[in-house]
């Protein structure tokens, strides 16, 4: 089977797509709670699936990072499928990165959006904070609250938003409550392979220059056939 360049042209794209999936996935390498994308042969897209037009989509990493221990009162990390529950000014939005900070006496996330309880924002009023398995936050010895975790029943449908967050269009079947286990002064990490990642790059680029010296081989062949042509006529 003989391909021309627009063949050829596809499968460029695809790698293309592919090194900026991994180069995503190697820049977020020390990202807490991040989950990595890979690629994946089809046509069929979802919701969050960015199709490339080349027969291929992206599909979202979500298997657990491991977790490092911080010794910080304010990280937190969850053991389990869940997600926390964040406020910001476009809605509710989910996410695994756990390590908040206080704002005007509020628990927030880096980016400033309330991280969100049982009954709303968590306030802080006091020094010393402790986050119990089961979400409940104690503010010198004082409940001051329960984190809210959430998980789905289909989170290839959960929409990445950036920031380690992601929304739910509606059909990732929210469960309200999750079974999983909170671990205070802990970080899940990032769930990317560093080493396998770095070999897919090296792969990638150098399937990439192939294709593009394939591609000039069969331009100049066609140029030197069109040549052939004109000399015969």
């Amino acid at each position: 089977m003989s391909y021309g360049i627009g063949d050829l042209a596809k499968v460029a794209a695809n790698a293309m797509l592919q090194l900026d999936v991994v180069s995503h996935n190697l820049a977020n390498l020390s990202t807490p709670g991040f989950k990595a994308e890979h690629l994946y042969p089809g046509d069929k897209t979802a919701d969050n699936k960015g199709d490339s037009g080349g027969g291929v989509f992206i599909m979202v990493d979500h298997s657990p990072g491991l977790l490092q221990k911080t010794d910080n009162t304010l990280d937190v990390a969850i053991q389990g499928d869940g997600f926390f529950v964040i406020e910001n000014k476009a809605g509710l939005a989910y996410t695994r990165k756990g390590n908040f900070s206080i704002s005007k006496n509020v628990l927030v996330t880096q980016s400033g959006d309330n991280v969100l309880g049982e009954a709303g924002p968590i306030r802080i009023n006091g020094k010393h904070v402790t986050i119990e398995s089961n979400g409940t936050v104690l503010v010198d010895g004082t409940e001051a609250g329960k984190l809210q975790v959430v998980s789905f029943d289909n989170r290839q449908n959960l929409l990445r938003r950036g920031d380690g967050l992601f929304t739910d269009p509606g059909t990732a079947g929210n469960k309200k409550e999750a079974a999983s286990d909170l671990i205070n002064r802990h970080l899940e990490l990032a769930n990317v392979n560093a080493i396998k990642e770095m070999a897919d790059m090296i792969d990638i680029q150098r399937s990439f220059e192939s294709y593009q010296k394939v591609m000039q081989t069969i331009q100049d062949l066609d140029k030197l056939s069109t040549g052939r042509v004109g000399r015969l006529a």
